[in-house]
């Protein structure tokens, strides 16, 4: 099972909500003993998930990413909001473009979600 995630917006409850829902995914497949690769790609204004400061947000962000949950941010998003990424969780992994990426990745066959 492989799934990917996309979020663009900077509100923290969409956000909260979409921890919320990866909670719930990794533990409805852990249940059924089911192993299921997760990445969410990060672009647009949701940048503010993955900064080290001043986020509320850092600790769900890092425990799912212990779960295994792999963070991606798009370059562009990185590029157009002048961060570095010496700005972000330290975990977190780059794309070129987070569009292209979702589309490489419905392609190749993985559940897409949107928040």
């Amino acid at each position: 099972m492989q799934v990917i995630f996309q979020i663009t917006s900077s509100d923290r409850r969409m956000q909260q909500s979409m921890l919320g829902q990866l909670n719930n995914l990794l533990q409805y497949f852990h249940q059924k003993e089911v192993r299921i690769s997760v990445e969410v790609a990060v672009h647009g204004e949701a940048f503010n998930l993955l900064l080290q400061q001043d986020n509320p947000l850092a600790g769900k962000v890092e425990d799912l990413h212990n779960r295994s949950v792999q963070w991606l941010i798009c370059e562009n998003t990185l590029r157009s909001n002048d961060l570095q990424h010496t700005n972000l969780l330290p975990f977190t992994s780059t794309v070129p473009a987070a569009i292209g990426h979702l589309v490489e990745r419905q392609l190749q066959g993985w559940a897409y979600i949107r928040c």
